[in-house]
């Protein structure tokens, strides 16, 4: 049965100025490698060349060819990822450290030093590939999105959260906490900025904007490093094949999409009503286990995402045991995730014969993530007990003074 956390001693537990300073100098330092080597990365990386020519290309995109993105995204690459492709590569990485430093100020104003640190710790692996992302910025929408509620200015939560779910759309998993805090006027904000958004994106982009994104460039394969893509990929079911700046392998059928859409959303509903009846923090270990789901039932699960469970990872280590243990499994992924970015370096040919049994290796740890919290133990919240009424002295119903001798009410 889980416990509430127990005092932790341990050079996180109050973390210095000194130790911040040090993590992010660390950040900082690659940072300076990955733009030091912008132009050999971003001649490499099939991320920064798509955004490359998106930036370059004279057409409209959405319109005139199909683009995969949310909006914000492709705003920002058309803004930023033009030039050549190491001046696209260094703004690229700009950017994504400023939403690095975000993401790690959101969890020191939100809650505390130890979340902040644990933060910027749990990103370490990722970051030689994660700079040349755009995730970073809707994590760190999301994640202030999370502090921002949690400090009783919900409008503002729901500004952050809808910039978040146009920027990535992954962010929608964590409305449910905002049901769950009863903030009906941070859900009205978001869904009014998604609307907002959502209507410059089709005066833009026309009418096949959200069909692209959710097609994902009208892809058909499994992408390898997926869940069932990567077993797919071990048992050599098929030939391995470049589509969409991605190798993938086989044939999605509409069945099996339908499948994994409802599979993931009666997931999603049993860990969200599982959260309303369960005392611990929801934007722990609930939300870490929802958006990691998300990945669960995907056809594709590119390594970028897992910087999606940073934040949550770094609120659930500093929950009860339970909690704990979930977001080490997150951790865990997280650090595979890490390798195989060092090991396979241009994820649009094939890698060496051993990567795909690390591949799965890391999808079966991420699986873990959520199973490890659906079988914990709901905590449930102590009931409600009426207040006795209090009794009337028996002073209060004697009459004193005047009405002691009128005979009837003075009133």
């Amino acid at each position: 049965m889980a416990h509430a956390p127990a005092e932790r001693t341990g050079f996180l537990q109050r973390p210095s100025t000194g130790l911040l300073g040090a993590l992010v100098a660390i950040h900082v330092l690659v940072l300076a490698v990955v733009v030091a080597k912008a132009s050999s990365l971003g001649a490499m990386d099939a991320d920064v060349g798509r955004a490359f020519r998106i930036a370059t290309s004279p057409a409209v995109p959405y319109r005139a060819f199909p683009v995969e993105f949310m909006p914000l995204q492709t705003a920002a690459d058309r803004l930023l990822a033009g030039g050549t492709i190491g001046a696209a590569a260094t703004r690229i990485a700009l950017l994504a450290f400023v939403a690095d430093l975000a993401a790690a100020g959101a969890m020191l104003w939100g809650w505390s030093r130890r979340a902040a640190a644990t933060y910027l710790i749990l990103a370490l692996p990722l970051l030689p590939f994660l700079y040349l992302r755009f995730d970073l910025v809707s994590v760190a929408l999301a994640a202030w999105a999370y502090a921002w509620l949690r400090r009783e200015r919900e409008e503002l939560g729901g500004v952050a959260l809808g910039l978040a779910v146009m920027a990535k759309l992954w962010p929608i998993a964590l409305a449910a906490v905002f049901w769950l805090r009863r903030s009906r006027r941070g859900l009205v904000v978001a869904a009014g900025v998604c609307i907002v958004l959502g209507l410059w994106w089709y005066l833009t982009g026309g009418v096949k904007g959200p069909f692209q994104v959710l097609s994902l460039r009208d892809t058909r394969g499994w992408h390898v490093e997926s869940v069932i893509g990567s077993f797919l990929w071990i048992w050599h079911r098929g030939d391995t094949y470049r589509e969409a700046d991605a190798l993938r392998i086989g044939d999605v059928a509409t069945w099996m999409k339908a499948m994994l859409g409802v599979a993931l959303l009666l997931v999603e509903v049993f860990i969200w009503r599982r959260a309303a009846i369960d005392r611990r923090d929801p934007m722990g270990a609930a939300s870490l286990a929802a958006v990691a789901a998300l990945g669960v039932f995907a056809p594709i699960l590119s390594m970028q995402a897992a910087a999606w469970l940073l934040p949550f990872a770094a609120l659930a280590l500093d929950g009860d045991d339970d909690e704990r243990h979930t977001a080490g499994v997150a951790a865990v992924a997280i650090a595979l995730t890490g390798v195989i970015a060092i090991v396979w370096r241009d994820h649009a040919t094939a890698p060496a014969a051993w990567v795909p049994w690390l591949v799965v290796l890391r999808n079966l740890v991420w699986i873990d993530v959520v199973v490890s919290w659906i079988r914990v133990p709901v905590l449930e919240r102590p009931p409600i007990e009426p207040q006795p009424l209090p009794r009337r002295r028996a002073s209060d119903t004697v009459p004193d003074g005047l009405d002691a001798v009128l005979p009837f009410d003075a009133e």
